[in-house]
């Protein structure tokens, strides 16, 4: 049975993306239309995209990851609306492109309560980076406390990540990373879309799937679909002192629209306490960041923790 591919609009958000963009532009098969986001970058991404076959929408300034997604996915000149929205990072791209957005088409015409559908990621580290629970106290404080980092194997772990689950069958996750997320129009619209609070980066996938999953519908992993991932390319471009603030900043916002009070209060402590533990390991230790670097980042997040503001140059103002 054919499929008709001319239902999905592939959005990607390109910021000095040059590298990637072209890759993951050319996977999408037609007739699914391909449009770039380009977030103000200052190398050739927009162009390479443009070589590419796609849609480019420059924007003027980087409005962030988010607000630029929702660019993509809104009414453009000269595109009809779609009924099915791609989002796809720029480093990563569909495998057999017509395989896999077919078998992710397949996954969303059969059950009209789900609403998102997910391939499996190929790559270095993706099988525990891409299927998630939403957040919860005891994931950040295995977190905080380096319980991951010290028993990769533990058995809270793996059930987050999903690591316990046989990865060769469809399942319902909660939170697929949005790196490559197949996405109902109509529900993406009635949900809101993505949340320009979490600009420029940082937990507006995981948002956008709470608000699908508070909404009645069902997140849904697709192994008959494959793509590649690069993964932590522009956080590797990014400052850690600048980065982290502005994660734990956006993990809060997240924490404030779908948590109570008892929830948000011992996060706090708890990412306090681990940034504490952090500073008083850092002359022990050689951590993946340099020890100054470090030691500024985890005083930035503190003092955002106690309410003084979080501090990062990505912030632009914001606190």
């Amino acid at each position: 049975m054919s499929v008709d591919l001319s239902r999905v609009r592939a959005v990607v958000v390109s910021w000095n993306s040059q590298t990637f963009v072209g890759r993951a532009a050319v996977s999408v098969p037609a007739p699914a239309r391909v449009v770039v986001v380009d977030n103000a970058s200052k190398d050739g991404s927009a162009s390479e995209a443009e070589r590419a076959g796609a849609v480019v929408v420059r924007l003027g300034e980087n409005r962030g990851f988010g607000p630029a997604c929702n660019v993509g996915a809104g009414p453009l000149a000269g595109l009809p609306p779609a009924e099915m929205l791609l989002f796809l990072n720029p480093d990563a791209a569909l495998l057999d492109g017509p395989a896999a957005l077919a078998a992710l088409l397949a996954a969303l015409d059969g059950d009209l309560r789900v609403a998102a559908v997910a391939p499996a990621l190929e790559g270095d580290g993706q099988a525990q980076f891409q299927l998630r629970r939403l957040p919860s106290l005891k994931s950040l404080a295995r977190e905080a406390f380096l319980v991951n980092r010290l028993l990769p194997q533990n058995p809270g772990f793996l059930r987050e990540r999903y690591l316990d689950r046989d990865r060769s069958v469809p399942f319902d996750v909660e939170q697929p990373a949005a790196a490559v997320l197949l996405v109902r129009a109509s529900v993406f619209a009635e949900v809101g879309g993505f949340d320009p609070a979490y600009a420029p980066a940082w937990f507006e996938d995981v948002d956008l799937c709470a608000k699908i999953l508070e909404s009645g519908y069902r997140i849904r992993f697709v192994p008959a679909a494959r793509a590649s991932h690069v993964g932590g390319t522009t956080m590797r471009a990014l400052p850690y002192d600048d980065y982290l603030p502005l994660y734990t900043r956006n993990l809060l916002c997240y924490l404030k629209r779908h948590e109570g009070l008892p929830v948000r209060a011992g996060a706090r402590a708890v990412l306090a306490a681990g940034a504490l533990l952090r500073l008083a390991l850092l002359p022990f230790t050689r951590g993946d960041h340099a020890r100054p670097e470090a030691a500024r980042a985890y005083v930035r997040v503190l003092k955002g923790l106690l309410g003084l503001g979080f501090t990062s140059a990505l912030l632009q103002g914001k606190t």
